[in-house]
């Protein structure tokens, strides 16, 4: 008996080492219809690769050279709309790698197995969830994100100020950023928007990383899954104050401006003008709130980029950061289309099927609080 018990102390301790590396993860970003990016830490730099079902591996590499890093980041291409791929996460950790000619490894880790589909615009159907304004609340994220079904969603969205400021280290942001989704992120692609707190700080380069994105910035970007096309973009700063809050350093202007331009673009691209629905996606509303000092950033969004997204046929546009539900509709905010504003407590649910969007948003306790159906 004693032979046997020591026979299966030795068997959990090295599963129990096989699974070590991880920290943190796997999640996904980067979804598209012909790739997906998938994301993990380990608790100390190493060599890493996603394994495929089929036995291939996919090394995170750099110039021709495997990396030793903690944040990992493999690229999957070549992939068909609508596909499934089943991954682990593997790697091997580093103990010392001052002589380079001569690198000490340790312990090889190999993680469990998750499925993600890639997007598909012959879809029939778009569902997702979004989170907003969470400031490191982690009970209430927690309690949102367990209510979601993961069998009928495509992806998760993060609307902006998820964490309060920049200048976190990378373990502190994907705890409080990715970890109360629990397995969540391994099977549904994450997609971000950055907020205004998050634009504030330091190390702020962090969230591109983390939530990587190459179409055609980090925090502003088209994509579609179904019938869905959708518009993100990064309004920056709302605070009058920010020559206090960035030291100077802001060029926020140039920086709206330059996506106004680039939208003009990306919403003329068939794939975006084609789409039966056009979603505008953002953390800061562009709505031309009566508060006309605090409001600024709003109305300066809302009088620069509400024609536009007017005559490209937006459908609905969704935002957050006002810590307030607002429903704006069509018409009064100089608005072709509903402004739906999320608050921080509750998770916003879209669906799109049949012709019909609904959004709903739900309490921490499950309650359904909001439940709008309009054909756009």
């Amino acid at each position: 008996m004693k032979k046997i018990a020591f026979i299966l102390l030795g068997l959990a301790l090295c599963l129990e080492s096989l699974a070590g590396g991880v920290k943190s993860g796997p999640w996904v970003s980067e979804a598209r219809d012909n790739r997906v990016t998938i994301l993990w830490t380990s608790e100390v730099p190493g060599m890493a690769y996603v394994e495929l079902s089929d036995g291939t591996k996919l090394w995170e590499t750099f110039a021709g050279r495997r990396v030793f890093h903690r944040l990992h980041s493999v690229r999957i291409d070549g992939l068909k709309p609508g596909e499934v791929v089943r991954y682990r996460v593997c790697g091997q950790d580093i103990e010392d790698d001052s002589n380079a000619r001569n690198p000490k490894f340790g312990v090889v880790y190999e993680g469990e197995w998750h499925s993600v589909r890639t997007f598909d615009p012959k879809a029939a159907e778009c569902r997702f969830s979004v989170f907003n304004d969470i400031h490191m609340r982690v009970p209430q994220y927690e309690a949102l994100a367990a209510q979601v079904d993961s069998a009928s969603t495509d992806f998760l969205f993060l609307n902006g100020d998820i964490v309060s400021a920049g200048n976190y280290d990378l373990d502190t942001y994907t705890r409080f950023t990715l970890d109360p989704l629990g397995t969540l992120p391994a099977g549904l692609p994450v997609l971000f928007g950055r907020g205004n707190h998050e634009g504030r700080g330091n190390n702020v380069e962090l969230m591109a990383d983390v939530f990587p994105n190459e179409d055609p910035a980090p925090f502003y970007y088209t994509f579609r899954q179904g019938p869905v096309a959708f518009i993100v973009f990064d309004a920056g700063e709302t605070g009058t104050n920010r020559s206090i809050l960035y030291s100077g350093k802001d060029v926020y202007e140039d920086y709206l401006n330059e996506q106004i331009e680039w939208a003009k673009q990306a919403m003329q691209e068939k794939s975006f003008r084609k789409a039966p629905v056009k979603v505008c996606i953002l953390h800061v509303p562009m709505i031309d709130h009566e508060d006309k000092t605090d409001f600024l950033l709003q109305r300066w969004l809302n009088v620069h980029m509400v024609p536009m997204l007017n005559k490209a046929g937006i459908d609905l546009m969704i935002g957050a950061d006002l810590h307030e539900f607002m429903f704006c509709e069509t018409g009064t905010m100089n608005n072709a289309f509903p402004i739906i504003v999320n608050d921080e407590a509750h998770r916003l649910d879209f669906n799109y099927s049949n012709g019909y969007i609904t959004v709903r948003t739900y309490h921490p306790k499950g309650t359904l609080e909001f439940d709008y159906t309009f054909k756009p």
